[in-house]
């Protein structure tokens, strides 16, 4: 019989949803219901353990909130013969221990960044043994890696880990896709990283999981719990339960078609519905998607769309399948309607800035295309280094040349509405 493991991270405990908006309860899309479902899941499934990869518990705030909680689950899976094995992540290395130390049968594995093990044997199936490394403090800037204990014997291992994986100069324990293969055990569980991950599927598998609920937009996609598999001589296997009770979805409403504004709601509509279709069966346990709409294409009603993209964010509630959908943000990616080469032929500043758009959309000449995505980058880079910036926890990062695109064309078509009105009220 194989081993059977239900796997998860970075829970957050004591963390709620953002950007849920009045009229839809928040209080059942977090944390706290996957935890349940998780668990849940775990018992209907039979699984031989349960691992949990970090960041179970959202800081200190949280331990009241994720004692309780925890508590619950735990006694639920002691009571069905299942067993957990866990490593505290970053946001937890404190207050995991003192919820471990309630609960024998929570086996914390790695106390004070010291590599430790346990082997589990189910009644029916082969031993697996599980190494793991906690973090003994909020940052850790070495790689925990240099001092693990490899084993030579013939029970399959699982090594557990919370890290940074391939992320120069990180705080975060940083290590390599390359060391992580260099080790011994069949699988490497992962926490850190909320976006699930399967960065290899052959030995050693190695997944990160990801939040087994996005808390945010910026956490879009199917988000759950993974069963991995483990199997003598076998190469382990993964795949996602999408528990997840909130999910988030980048929505694209093309405008090319849309003439009036009173063709822009049902083209919004007809989108939602077409993606709904596209993920209806990943979303049984799901009761709410937020929407960012991304309207793109060009057409008449462009000036209009910042007059109407507020009521349709407050306003348009959909449901489909008992799933309720609601509009998180609108950004407006639309261009107007209007001849950019007629345009570009002009030597005033809206011709001027016309052919810079052109060349942002057709990338020709390639080499005019990346000298301007490349000083356009580095102004963005220096003007979000400036100490005004310094709080933003993405003040120093930098952004692919798609994303300088992205900002180039929205900036310059938004500033070329401006310079064309004025052209028109002069005439």
């Amino acid at each position: 019989m194989p081993f059977r493991i239900l796997c998860t991270g970075d829970v957050h405990l004591g963390r709620g949803p953002t950007r849920i908006p009045e009229g839809i309860e928040a209080s059942n899309l977090g944390p706290r219901t996957v935890w349940q479902a998780i668990v849940a899941s775990a018992i209907d499934l039979k699984v031989d353990a349960v691992v949990l990869t970090g960041d179970v518990v959202n800081e200190s705030n949280g331990f009241y909130e994720g004692f309780s909680v925890l508590q619950s689950g735990v006694e639920q899976l002691v009571e069905a013969k299942i067993p957990i094995v866990a490593v505290s992540g970053n946001h937890d290395f404190d207050v995991l221990a003192r919820l471990a130390d309630q609960f024998p049968e929570f086996r914390l594995l790695g106390r004070g960044g010291r590599w430790e093990e346990v082997i589990l044997q189910p009644q029916d199936g082969p031993s697996v043994r599980f190494q793991g490394w906690s973090f003994p403090a909020s940052h850790v800037l070495a790689s925990p890696l240099a001092n693990y204990p490899h084993v030579s014997d013939d029970i399959p291992t699982v090594g557990v880990l919370h890290c940074d994986c391939d992320a120069n100069n990180s705080r975060y324990a940083p290590v390599t896709t390359s060391q992580l293969k260099a080790t011994s055990p069949a699988a490497w569980l992962l926490g850190h990283i909320h976006k699930p991950s399967l960065l290899c599927e052959s030995l050693p598998l190695i997944l990160y999981p990801g939040s087994p609920v996005g808390l945010d937009p910026g956490e879009p996609g199917a988000h759950g719990a993974w069963v991995v598999t483990i199997d003598q001589g076998q190469t382990p296997t993964a795949e996602m339960l999408p528990l997840a009770p909130l999910r988030w979805e980048q929505i694209d409403v093309p405008l090319e078609e849309i003439a009036d504004a009173d063709s822009l709601g049902p083209a919004i509509v007809n989108a939602i519905r077409a993606r709904h279709n596209e993920i209806r069966d990943e979303l049984a346990s799901t009761k709410a998607v937020g929407c960012r709409l991304q309207l793109r294409g060009r057409t008449p009603i462009h000036r209009d769309l910042s007059g109407l993209t507020p009521t349709i964010q407050v306003d348009l509630r959909l449901r489909f399948d008992d799933v309720d959908y609601f509009i998180e943000k609108v950004e407006d990616f639309s261009r107007p309607d209007v001849p950019l080469e007629e345009i570009s032929k002009s030597t005033d500043p809206a011709g001027l800035l016309t052919r810079q758009l052109i060349l942002l959309e057709t990338r020709q000449p390639s080499d005019d295309y990346q000298r301007l995505v490349r000083d356009a980058g580095l102004a963005m880079q220096e003007r979000r280094s400036q100490p005004v910036f310094a709080s933003l926890p993405d003040s120093t990062a930098g952004q692919t040349d798609e994303q300088i695109r992205s900002t180039l064309i929205r900036a310059g078509t938004a500033v070329l509405d401006i310079l064309l009105a004025q052209r028109e009220a002069q005439a």
